[in-house]
């Protein structure tokens, strides 16, 4: 079974759980379940987005998208935790309301409705962990499939809430325990899933994202003595499978041979990809063109 088909799987089966969490959330008068199907439903969006994100993907790069569609990954994994924070903070609001003014529950459907769900949601969320595993063999984590995941993972302890509730409810007659659960559960996967909302927000907004310090860059771009100086410095990540880096070098020697500029160049080239650099652009500039071009020198430039 292909990614996409094991995805297009996902989005069925969590459809056919919403609508049953709907009527007998209806029945049982349970927010628990009731709350559990509107978070459903956001997952199930977040869960199409990740489908679509796949197919763009895979896309080849045309003259209209040079890039081809890499930012899909990232521009789903950001429109996914905003999904997810919404649904969760709206639960906690209403877990909130619910436990200020409790209601009778009918723990049996509860129970019966959340085991179900609990299963469908653990299969979902493994499928999505298999598929998270493939994609790390390169140790290349998607975000589109990681956020996913999250989704997955959040509704199967929502419904593992919804089950302990059912049981207190029917055991003890302790009706706060819904509303207690449907809190700390959407809590947890607020604070779980908010690197990856930071991350993807800073992806798209071509934020440099890999571990590499300034001082190493310099001492990379600079070590040959041939350079005198880097410029125009770009750096960023559009999907976790690619890193782009480019910039401008200005060489000491006015009189150096395109044979040395390539030279050196490739030699910077074979140091950047050690750091994870897959995507790299160097453009090589005469010192004339500084001194026609005086604010193109940017702080992380290294004069030498």
């Amino acid at each position: 079974m292909g990614k996409k088909t094991k995805i297009l799987f996902i989005i069925i089966l969590n459809i056919l759980i919403i609508l049953s969490e709907i009527i007998f959330g209806i029945i049982s008068n349970s927010f628990a379940l009731i709350s559990d199907a509107l978070h459903n439903t956001a997952d199930v969006i977040a869960i199409i987005v990740t489908y679509i994100a796949l197919i763009l993907g895979i896309r080849e790069a045309t003259f209209r998208y040079t890039f081809g569609f890499l930012k899909a990954e990232m521009m789903a994994g950001f429109i996914n935790t905003m999904f997810l924070f919404i649904t969760m903070s709206y639960m906690i609001y209403e877990s909130i309301i619910r436990f200020l003014s409790p209601q009778i529950i009918e723990p049996s459907y509860m129970i019966i409705v959340g085991i179900i769900a609990l299963i469908a949601n653990a299969i979902s969320a493994y499928i999505l962990w298999t598929i998270r595993l493939s994609s790390n063999m390169n140790n290349k984590e998607d975000i589109n499939i990681k956020s996913a995941y999250f989704h997955m993972l959040s509704d199967a302890l929502i419904s593992l809430s919804v089950v302990i509730a059912g049981i207190f409810i029917y055991f003890f007659k302790i009706y706060h325990i819904d509303s207690i659960l449907t809190f700390l559960f959407s809590i947890y996967i607020i604070v779980q899933s908010y690197p990856l909302f930071k991350k993807s927000f800073l992806s798209l907004m071509d934020a440099n994202l890999l571990e590499i310090s300034k001082e190493t860059l310099d001492d990379i771009i600079t070590n040959n003595n041939a350079v005198m100086q880097y410029h125009d410095l770009h750096i960023h990540n559009p999907s976790s499978k690619y890193n782009f880096i480019s910039f401008h070098l200005v060489f000491k020697d006015k009189n150096i041979t395109l044979e040395n500029i390539e030279i050196i160049i490739n030699e910077i080239k074979d140091k950047l990809r050690k750091e994870n650099f897959n995507h790299i652009l160097i453009q090589a500039d005469s010192d004339k063109y500084i001194k026609n071009h005086p604010n193109c020198i940017m702080e992380t430039s290294k004069n030498i």
